[in-house]
């Protein structure tokens, strides 16, 4: 069920995206295959995470929130060097950079912003779970689509709004489970083992 509303959040979201009015061409099949690829690639990290956070776990090592947050921003930055020497795009970054010398503060706020994002995206991580950051982070997608509309007075076709109603959809069924005590499966078997040490040595 967790999976599932986790599912429609994200489909939701991707529905709410490709349907906004704009005045330029039509979504192309490429444009609509990197979409799938992304959200593909955000579930596969999820996977990967959880992995991570239970083999850690089975290693009785506790990775803080920043642990996970350099490591992934190391290996991200090593992708994305070695794929702009591939395309030869590092020289003519540098060249712009060394022509646009305005843009390194801008760079430099959108590298602060950044890292204080993913302070809470990767605290959301380590103390809790992929599937929750991943339900947080695009449940505030929704809301800010909504608040676009009533705030900047934006139009949404019917495309739009029926992914904000599947996206709403999983957000309550998140909400229903969580109120309901579904969230504490995973909390109670995490403490079970600690709970019977303690029993074995009260015996």
């Amino acid at each position: 069920r967790e999976y599932a509303a986790v599912a429609a959040i994200i489909a939701g979201t991707c529905i709410v995206s490709m349907g906004k009015k704009s005045s330029g061409a039509a979504s192309s099949t490429l444009g609509i295959a990197f979409v799938v690829l992304s959200l593909a690639c955000d579930g596969i990290t999820g996977g990967l995470q959880k992995r991570l956070k239970a083999k850690s776990v089975e290693m009785k090592v506790n990775p803080k929130p920043y642990d996970f947050m350099f490591w992934t921003n190391l290996y991200m930055g090593l992708t994305a060097l070695v794929l702009a020497l591939f395309l030869g795009e590092v020289t003519s970054g540098l060249a712009f950079c060394v022509a646009n010398p305005v843009i390194y503060n801008k760079i430099l706020k959108f590298a602060v912003c950044s890292a204080v994002g993913q302070s809470f995206i990767f605290y959301t991580i380590s103390n809790f779970d992929p599937l929750v950051c991943s339900t947080v982070t695009t449940t505030r997608k929704v809301f800010s689509v909504l608040l676009s509309i009533f705030l900047n007075g934006h139009s949404m076709n019917a495309q739009g709004w029926a992914g904000i109603s599947l996206a709403s959809l999983g957000i309550l069924s998140e909400l229903q489970d969580k109120s309901s005590g579904g969230g504490d499966h995973g909390a109670k078997k995490a403490v079970s083992p600690k709970a019977d040490a303690e029993t074995g040595k009260k015996k």
